[in-house]
């Protein structure tokens, strides 16, 4: 633009710099407006490929539906160490663990949470269970022990690694041949 003013020598300098400009503004609009069409194409690719996902997963998400639970983490860990014997819910209590992928939200995702990213979930799942708990006994602590943040997406992992390296791991395993023998229910038989 500048260029443009001190080339002129007559009264077209202003308008000179003025087109220029105004082209400059254009072409930017322009780049937008292109820059949002390639946004959508985007969006509804994105959205095909999702539906197409769902589409391909309904029939094994119908088969669990009866499995999957709409419980808060805190009441299940609560339920499943009341579905146990009385002297041993303390101790379940006290040693609850928490690992995986949803194990790494953080505060930011956690409304009543404070203070260190990596501590967020274990400590609200503490607090929720503590709410639960002291609702039927108070005085009893729960205790939530939980990896690095690193390790907490990849505990499954690690713990099956370790598993199948144990030696006795091979006398679990489920072969091709017996699989074709009996189907599906060799599990059920191996693992009772």
């Amino acid at each position: 633009i500048a260029s443009a003013g001190v080339s002129g020598t007559d009264g077209d300098t202003g308008t000179s710099i003025e087109s220029s400009a105004i082209a400059q503004m254009e072409d930017m609009r322009r780049r937008k407006r292109n820059a949002r069409l390639g946004n959508n194409k985007k969006k509804k690719a994105t959205t095909a490929s999702h539906e197409k996902l769902v589409k391909a997963c309904t029939p094994y998400l119908l088969s669990a539906i009866g499995e999957i639970s709409s419980s808060t983490i805190p009441s299940m860990i609560c339920d499943a160490a009341f579905k146990c014997d009385r002297d041993q819910q303390s101790q379940l209590l006290g040693n609850a663990i928490l690992c995986g992928g949803g194990a790494c939200l953080s505060t930011s995702v956690l409304s009543n949470s404070r203070g260190d990213n990596a501590n967020s979930m274990p400590e609200r799942i503490r607090e929720e269970c503590e709410t639960i708990i002291h609702a039927h006994t108070p005085g009893w602590r729960v205790k939530v022990l939980s990896p690095g943040l690193s390790e907490r997406s990849i505990c499954s992992w690690l713990g099956a690694s370790i598993f199948g390296s144990l030696g006795s791991f091979h006398d679990m395993w489920v072969t091709k041949a017996e699989y074709e023998e009996h189907g599906a229910a060799i599990v059920n038989r191996k693992f009772p």
